[in-house]
């Protein structure tokens, strides 16, 4: 037994030092080159650009119409704005579920190592934290985003959902859930108009 113990420790060295050995091979660079091209990608990394503009057309203050799953439309409000040097959009949603309040919060980003656009959502009803990620179709007026959420109506876990973003033009936008699971009808649950507030 202690043979193979051993052996197995052995084995576990020479594969880390052969590992060890193959890294500082694959470059010339000394320490000091090392850690400028590390700060050179970071800073490209942490860079806003393009895909974040794409947010600031979200940003505002917003008038809103809810539908949900065909029930009597209700009306709310949305405040958005731009933070950390336009890295993210973030504000509140404001209205009411079947005659709850209701208000939310909404975070959006782009992560440029990942190429895909983030999400996070919490509200006053729940103490969940919803998760996405997604994409802008080719047009630029569609975006996109792929979670889960849970349904504790009907005890059911990580149901897949879509979370979509149209922009019809620069004082309107429609936002859509979709339940993925329904596969014999209209997946949409949730309709969200939003009309920008004009402002004098």
């Amino acid at each position: 037994m202690k043979t193979n113990i051993s052996h197995y420790l052995v084995t576990t060295v020479i594969i880390a030092s052969l590992a060890l050995v193959a890294i500082a091979t694959t470059t010339d660079d000394v320490p000091g080159q090392t850690l400028a091209r590390m700060e050179k990608l970071g800073k490209e990394l942490a860079a806003p650009n393009s895909n974040h503009q794409i947010l600031e057309k979200l940003a505002g203050e917003w008038n809103t119409v809810q539908k949900f799953m065909g029930t009597d439309p209700t009306t709310g409000t949305a405040s958005y704005e731009m933070i950390y040097d336009n890295r993210f959009l973030d504000g509140t949603h404001t209205g009411s579920i079947f005659g709850i309040a209701f208000e939310g919060r909404l975070t959006i980003g782009y992560d440029n190592y990942k190429h895909k656009y983030v999400i996070t959502f919490i509200d006053n009803l729940g103490t969940a934290l919803r998760t996405a990620e997604g994409m802008l179709d080719q047009s630029g007026k569609v975006l996109s985003f792929w979670g889960t959420m849970d349904e504790w109506m009907t005890d059911e876990h990580d149901k897949p959902v879509m979370y979509q973003y149209k922009f019809i033009d620069q004082d309107t936008f429609f936002f859509g859930i979709h339940d993925l699971s329904i596969i014999d009808k209209n997946s949409l649950v949730i309709a969200v108009t939003y009309t920008r507030v004009k402002t004098n």
